[in-house]
């Protein structure tokens, strides 16, 4: 190879080099778990902190946020925050906090709250907030709840038409009542009625997922 070949090979793998460690693109993923703990589907806490356990923080990598909020009478408090965790670039450090998240998760699940009401709309507000202000490369809503809203006398909560910019929504495990197994057609009501506020709402994407294994796949997909 003669010397004005070498000499452009050795350019172009520094402009390679260069292009590599000035890529800007960020990969970070926060993730907002909301948790209803009002009526019947406060018994589904075990089950919803199973899923996060099980499919969720295993796809969490440094960098990443999650953050849990408890849905309850009154869930636009910044009391219903449970956990919020930005796991470190170390790995092993991560891995440590992966771990205190579990534990953590493991007392919520096995606590007794439970709410009179369901205040789904103001556990989305709060956690839009926190989406927002964290700017993360991609921002992805689970909601864990029977979708059934419930506000307590007096509350009112009315979504703006940019809330979940740049936010995926989830509903995730929905529980079906009783008035759903009777009538199909109800819960699927219900879910269209949340699909057309949401997208209102500006999100990027909305969904409803029966089958928590095909979590990871989306998580990773939307990175």
């Amino acid at each position: 190879m003669g010397r004005k070949a070498s000499c452009l090979l050795a350019g172009v793998a520094a402009l390679a080099l260069f292009a590599g460690c000035t890529d800007a693109r960020r990969y970070d993923q926060a993730i907002c778990v909301l948790i209803d703990v009002s009526g019947t589907y406060a018994d589904q806490k075990s089950e919803a902190v199973r899923i996060l356990k099980r499919e969720v923080l295993p796809a969490l990598e440094p960098g990443d946020t999650i953050l849990v909020i408890r849905i309850d009478s009154e869930s636009y408090e910044k009391d219903n925050l449970e956990a919020l965790v930005t796991l470190d670039a170390r790995p092993s450090k991560a891995n440590a906090q992966k771990l205190a998240l579990s534990r953590k998760l493991d007392a919520f699940a096995k606590s007794d709250l439970r709410s009179l009401h369901t205040d789904i709309p103001g556990a989305m507000m709060l956690g839009a907030e926190y989406l927002t202000e964290l700017q993360s490369a991609s921002r992805i809503m689970l909601i864990f709840s029977d979708m059934a809203e419930d506000l307590p006398a007096g509350a009112t909560r009315s979504l703006s038409d940019r809330e979940f910019q740049d936010i995926r929504v989830v509903a995730m495990n929905v529980k079906h009542l009783s008035g759903d197994t009777g009538d199909p057609q109800i819960f699927r009501d219900r879910m269209a009625s949340w699909e057309q506020r949401v997208t209102s709402a500006n999100a990027m994407s909305w969904q409803t997922i029966m089958d928590s294994s095909r979590l990871p796949a989306l998580l990773a997909s939307i990175r």
